[in-house]
C-alpha cells in the first residue's frame, strides 16, 4: 500500500514538474531609469559604451545625414513542458548618433510594435513528388537525346 502511495506520489510531482512554465531571458536586461539618464546633446558613443556596454546590434550602414544607431534588445520567453518557447515581451532601446558620435535620440521599441509572422504557409504550385516519383521519375527522360543518330 505505501509503494503504491509513494509511486503515485512521485510520478504526480513529475507530471506537475513538466507542466510548469519557464522564463527565459535573453539579450540586455532594459532598465528604463538607466536609459533615462541619457542627456541627448550631451553623451557620446563613448559615454554610452561606458554605461551599458556594447550593444546587442549596431547599425551597419550609416543614414544619408552620417547618423547611426546602437540597439540593445531584451527578449522574455515563455516555455511550457516540451512545446517551443513563445515571446511573450521584446524591449529594444534605439540610441541614435549623429556623424560626430554625439546622441541625438533615444527611443523604446516594443514587442507590439514588431511585425509579427505569420504561421501559415504557402502552397506550393508545382506537383507533389514521393519517394517513388523522385526514384523512378527520371527513367526513360534521356531515351530520345541519346539515341541513334536522331
Amino acid at each position: 500500500m505505501k509503494k503504491g502511495l509513494y509511486l503515485s506520489l512521485v510520478l504526480s510531482s513529475l507530471f506537475f514538474a513538466a507542466c510548469e512554465t519557464r522564463v527565459i531571458n535573453r539579450g540586455y536586461i532594459i532598465d528604463s531609469a538607466e536609459f533615462a539618464s541619457i542627456v541627448v546633446g550631451k553623451d557620446t558613443e563613448d559615454s554610452i559604451f561606458a554605461k551599458f556596454g556594447s550593444p546587442t546590434m549596431r547599425s551597419t550602414v550609416a543614414s544619408q545625414d552620417g547618423s547611426f544607431s546602437w540597439y540593445y534588445v531584451s527578449k522574455k520567453l515563455e516555455k511550457k513542458s516540451f512545446l517551443d518557447a513563445e515571446v511573450v515581451d521584446k524591449k529594444t532601446k534605439i540610441v541614435t548618433f549623429d556623424r560626430n558620435g554625439v546622441v541625438t535620440s533615444v527611443t523604446t521599441s516594443t514587442y507590439e510594435d514588431s511585425v509579427k509572422m505569420s504561421k501559415e504557409s504557402t502552397k506550393d504550385q508545382g506537383k507533389g513528388t514521393g519517394i517513388f516519383n523522385e526514384t523512378f521519375g527520371g527513367l526513360g527522360k534521356y531515351r530520345e537525346r541519346y539515341s541513334s543518330g536522331k
